[in-house]
């Protein structure tokens, strides 16, 4: 008994108690950069991203290379381009609304497909999803989704003076024609400060991921081969960033069990948005005679459930909406969702915008697909937001009246369940002037 015990103790002069975990041996030769709070932020939304698990409950075609299966479990956050519904997760869409459309067979993630009518995408899309410039938009903070061809050529990001990995930063922008990816890990040698590894996270088709290139040379080469050129956000700092979401722990986080509201979900998820005007579809389960619906935390109406457990809700006005299922003294839990009111109205040299329980965000002209140039979006001042107007530059006007295309008027309007925009407007149609 004595013999183990001190072999107990010698074992413990052996190991040293890491990160949580024990490790065997010398202490490490490595550190990693740490960055600044703004960077750190980036990292951890982007982490979010690579890292969260889901299950697909059924069979869903995210695009063209890429389809999850029923009950099979996946890492990384869905690769679609839902740039007409303007529903990127994490800029749009809350990772609560996208998780409980995922567990939910018959919600928007597997009935709606954005190359089908009534949409206009030529390729094929979830409903909810993100791609690479939405992937760094979210991460970065950007009040406005941002393309590639943004990051590239606007003025809030500057093009990074030594090129190669010994100028990298945490949270820079790796930028090539058609893609964009965030350095959000960085490790050196202790001894001369040389980097040995080098993080990379992006939205790939086949999901958000994380990959690892090896030293500076790989890295260097990697530059070169790919025409990549490194960006730095120079408004990093303002960068926020709230752990949105109980279903992935990223740096510093613990995990926390969450429980599915079985029994009742809005067809896009729960704390969902719509727009007024736009149906409200609540996909219920078997068992329940009744619904009950509140509105604004009132009584709303109660509904009898016959054969159809889809409840379709037409025309209801805006406001807060929660709803439950009944079966005598049996009561489920709440599901909740808004109903937002969106007014646009487009003129030749005014854009005018109000609603009555979301802020107005920015705005943007592009064709019915959401296709945009790099010079037709505008983030709304203060000042905007409360004329309730905006006044269209020349430039901008005048390069409108240049496009081939049908250009619409899209306001992006937040709440605090995420973000919708108005039905488009085409522009041009009717003059509004300004008070």
């Amino acid at each position: 008994m004595r013999k183990s015990f001190l072999f107990f103790l010698l074992s413990l002069t052996l190991f040293s108690v890491c990160n949580g975990q024990i490790k065997v041996g010398k202490p490490s030769l490595f550190v990693d950069d740490v960055g600044s709070p703004g960077a750190q932020n980036a990292v951890k939304k982007a982490h979010q991203m690579t890292d969260l698990e889901f299950v697909s409950y059924d069979t869903l075609k995210a695009n063209s290379k890429k389809t999850y299966l029923p009950n099979k479990r996946y890492k990384g956050l869905i690769y679609s381009f839902p740039q007409e519904t303007s529903t990127f997760v994490g800029l749009d869409v809350s990772f609560h609304t996208f998780m409980t459309a995922l567990h939910n067979p018959r919600s928007v993630v597997y009935t709606e497909h954005l190359n089908k009518y009534p949409y206009h995408g030529k390729h094929i899309g979830s409903y909810y999803g993100t791609v690479c410039s939405g992937f760094v938009s979210y991460a970065l903070g950007f009040k406005a989704y941002q393309t590639t061809y943004d990051i590239a050529e606007h003025d809030f990001m500057t093009l990074v003076d030594d090129q190669s990995a010994r100028g990298i930063q945490l949270a820079d922008v790796l930028w090539q024609k058609g893609h964009v990816a965030l350095i959000t890990g960085i490790r050196r040698d202790k001894s001369n400060g040389e980097i040995v590894r080098i993080e990379i996270s992006e939205a790939w088709r086949s999901g958000c991921r994380r990959r690892v290139v090896e030293g500076e040379s790989a890295f260097n080469k990697m530059l070169l081969d790919g025409k990549w050129k490194i960006y730095r956000y120079k408004d990093l700092e303002k960068n926020e960033y709230k752990p949105w979401t109980e279903f992935v722990a990223v740096e510093g986080e613990q995990s926390t069990p969450f429980q599915y509201n079985e029994a009742i979900c809005p067809n896009k998820g729960d704390k969902s948005c719509y727009v007024t005007g736009e149906n409200v579809v609540l996909n219920l389960s078997e068992g329940y005679r009744k619904v009950e619906i509140y509105k604004d935390s009132k009584f709303y109406k109660r509904l009898r459930i016959g054969n159809d457990l889809d409840v379709i809700l037409r025309d209801l006005p805006y406001g807060d909406y929660q709803a439950r299922l009944v079966k005598w003294w049996h009561k489920s839990d709440f599901a909740y969702w808004k109903v937002i009111d969106a007014d646009v109205d487009v003129g030749t040299e005014v854009v005018s915008f109000h609603s009555n329980n979301a802020t107005p965000v920015y705005l943007e002209f592009c064709t019915i697909t959401g296709s945009r140039p790099t010079w037709a979006w505008y983030v709304l001042t203060e000042k905007d937001i409360a004329n309730g107007w905006v006044k269209v530059s020349p430039r901008v006007s005048n390069r409108l009246k240049q496009k081939t295309s049908k250009m619409y008027a899209k306001v992006h309007f937040e709440c605090d369940y995420g973000r919708v925009v108005n039905k488009p407007v085409l522009w041009n149609t009717n003059v509004i002037k300004a008070n």
